[in-house]
């Protein structure tokens, strides 16, 4: 599978692009059931969410260091995933503004952006972390970048890899395209694109903007 369509759209309306970043934009492997093992949590279990659920200090307090951890370890490695540079140089010659929306710590984020090489405020602006705005798949994300973009968020295109992406988008009412280059989950359908390859799916958005002048 290159790319599937679920729900087509013109991306010549698009205004503005807001990508995920660890397995979206950076291939980090985040060691997620390791670090539920280690939390003691159940393998689907929202991290944050269990985080947040804590009352007693001791036990936040170990529990944020652990995080931290794994989080910081994650994007010491991180590398560009197959394709999302040349997706992004894409969008730029569109002169479409890009944003990254994170569930990330700041510190992990400019790390993995660090070794990505994109640089924040000329490459993306903003950069957003679950410290910004309320944790995806809340919406307030998308809307404060659209209030500095000064665009709505029909016009934003979001990119991700799971699900809690999937539902930001349609949260916030915007477009979506969920990147999954081996196994579809079955919130896929719930997805504008289901993507593989970023090329391909450069070439299908190249394809709609040469028929438009055509």
């Amino acid at each position: 599978m290159s790319i599937t369509i679920n729900n087509a759209f013109d991306f010549s309306q698009i205004k503005g692009v807001i990508f995920d970043l660890d397995g979206t934009l950076a291939d980090s492997n985040p060691n997620f059931a390791g670090l539920r093992a280690e939390l003691g949590i159940a393998p689907e279990t929202d991290i944050l969410a269990y985080i947040e659920s804590i009352t007693d200090p001791v036990l936040a307090q170990h529990t944020q260091k652990v995080v931290t951890r794994y989080e910081l370890e994650s994007s010491h490695n991180a590398q560009w995933i197959s394709g999302a540079k040349q997706l992004m140089t894409f969008f730029k010659q569109q002169q479409l503004p890009q944003a990254i929306l994170t569930r990330n710590m700041p510190q992990a984020a400019k790390i993995t952006l660090e070794n990505l090489g994109i640089n924040v405020g000329v490459d993306i602006d903003p950069l957003l972390t679950r410290f910004d705005a309320k944790a995806k798949p809340d919406p307030q994300g998308v809307e404060l970048i659209c209030q500095q973009w000064r665009i709505k968020t029909a016009e934003i295109l979001f990119i991700g890899d799971y699900l809690f992406d999937i539902q930001t988008a349609n949260n916030a009412g915007s477009l979506s395209v969920l990147y999954s280059p081996s196994l579809v989950p079955e919130y896929a359908a719930s997805a504008n694109i289901v993507c593989g390859c970023y090329l391909s799916l450069v070439e299908h958005f190249k394809q709609q903007l040469t028929q438009i002048t055509e």
